[in-house]
């Protein structure tokens, strides 16, 4: 999340429960698993990687 929000934050800021969230940015990644979907952020900038 570039604006450094929880997945619930932003879930809720969207209008979306945050398992609706995490199914629409794994079809974004074109992902099928979450840790899929957390290496795909990493390597794509979504995230920061500490």
């Amino acid at each position: 999340m570039p604006a450094g929000l929880t997945d619930p934050t932003a879930a809720a800021q969207l209008g979306l429960s945050p398992r609706t969230l995490h199914r629409r940015l794994m079809d974004i990644a074109g992902v099928r698993t979450r840790i899929q979907l957390g290496g795909h952020a990493v390597r794509h900038g979504w995230v920061e990687h500490r």
